[in-house]
């Protein structure tokens, strides 16, 4: 009856419930669909840090299950996930828990919350430079923490949106390290849980970059449907205005996914859209957790792009021009980004080896390894076996059969000393 029940409802409301939504049922340890307020958003914290705490430090990817069409399986319905999301493009924050008649626990206010954006900045620093499977515990222990201090607290109310806005950037920011940790599960858990934190906060922009990595991951298991779904989100939810940097990137990233999906027009079109938004003046700060979009991240994002529409279009003016947009993210690139860098060297070899310079291209080849060996990170393990797979046609050449041998030896999933 209380499944019969959530089908009438959700018939009738154009939306899917289920009787967990409708208070008829338990709801399942990892059902990430119903959302009923910050309260309950803490304990669900709670319960995504305890599950990650116990779990191996080191994700694989080569025991990660494949669907029949070879993507990464996770435990989540991607559209089920959206529509709980997409509230929170127009719906109003949640009264929060203790700011009223509330004399239990210790008085919390801004310099609270500066201190858990301190160590978000110190982790996502690590982060960048050490990768997310040498970091991540660390990170996930003082989102304990920072739980249990809001928990317990009481707080007024701008005081209490702050937390919760600080909150939500550390959960992102372990969220991103779990995925980096090939831990997709606890990823997702910990953005979306993220995502609800930052609209409690109020913080529109940070709840677009959130969504953001949560495309990002969607794109990286092979559904870029559902990772175009939610840069789409983003963008709706940010139209009243947001830093030009961050609206840059979204565009970059529906490039991204457009071109994924084989709509090079819409791919190319989102192109232009962010180089021109990018170089907008604005005299707005730049918040922390968009501050990795700079120029040569976006030139990154978009070299990838056209390397990818080169491959899959025949177009060689495309290759060259994503050559020109992988040097300058590689020149430009700061020294505390060792994984970007990594990448920056990976895609510049894979567009070397499309427009035939191989020698260049082992020379990337070969950067990428000194560069990305540093770091414990599975997406940079995976990209390396990407490179070896796209540089097997031309194996017969000395330099690049060597190059092969290391980039396989380099990929393996042991975690590095």
């Amino acid at each position: 009856m209380p499944d019969l029940l959530a089908d009438i409802f959700s018939s009738r409301l154009g939306r899917h419930l289920t009787a967990a939504d409708l208070g008829l049922a338990e709801a399942g340890p990892d059902d990430l669909t119903p959302y009923r307020g910050p309260a309950e958003l803490l304990t669900e914290l709670d319960r995504a840090i305890a599950a990650s705490l116990i779990h191996r430090p080191y994700g694989s990817q080569s025991s990660a299950r494949h669907d029949e069409l070879g993507r990464i399986e996770v435990p989540y319905a991607p559209d089920r996930l959206l529509t709980a999301l997409e509230t929170w493009a127009y719906a109003q924050p949640h009264a929060l828990p203790a700011t009223e008649n509330s004399d239990y626990g210790r008085r919390l206010g801004a310099s609270d919350a500066a201190r858990i954006a301190d160590y978000t900045t110190t982790f996502r620093r690590l982060d960048n430079l050490h990768g997310g499977g040498s970091t991540l515990h660390s990170a996930t222990g003082q989102l304990a923490w920072a739980t249990c201090t809001i928990r317990e607290g009481r707080y007024t109310e701008v005081a209490g949106r702050a937390l919760f806005r600080e909150l939500a950037d550390l959960a992102g920011c372990v969220g991103w390290m779990s995925h980096d940790a090939a831990q997709w599960p606890a990823a997702m858990r910990h953005l979306t849980l993220a995502v609800h934190a930052a609209r409690e906060g109020g913080d529109r922009a940070l709840t677009a970059h959130l969504l953001q990595c949560l495309a990002r991951i969607w794109g990286y298991l092979g559904r870029p449907d559902t990772a175009a779904d939610c840069i789409a989100l983003a963008l709706y939810g940010t139209r009243n205005g947001t830093h030009p940097v961050l609206r840059a990137g979204l565009h970059s990233l529906a490039a991204r996914f457009a071109a994924l999906q084989g709509n090079s027009a819409e791919a190319l079109r989102s192109v232009r859209h962010a180089q021109e938004i990018f170089a907008e003046d604005t005299s707005e700060e730049l918040p922390a957790y968009v501050a990795y979009l700079d120029h040569a991240e976006l030139c990154s994002t978009l070299g990838e792009v056209l390397l990818f529409l080169a491959r899959t279009s025949a177009g060689s003016q495309h290759a060259i021009s994503a050559v020109a947009l992988l040097n300058t993210a590689s020149v430009e690139r700061g020294e505390g980004r060792t994984r970007s860098r990594a990448f920056d060297a990976i895609a510049a070899a894979r567009a070397l080896f499309v427009v035939g310079d191989i020698d260049a291209a082992c020379d990337a080849g070969r950067r990428a390894i000194e560069v990305g060996s540093t770091v414990d990170s599975a997406r940079v393990r995976r990209r390396f076996h990407d490179l070896a797979r796209e540089a097997a046609p031309h194996q017969a050449t000395p330099n690049v059969r060597a190059l092969r041998e290391a980039l396989l030896f380099a990929g393996t999933d042991a975690p590095r000393a």
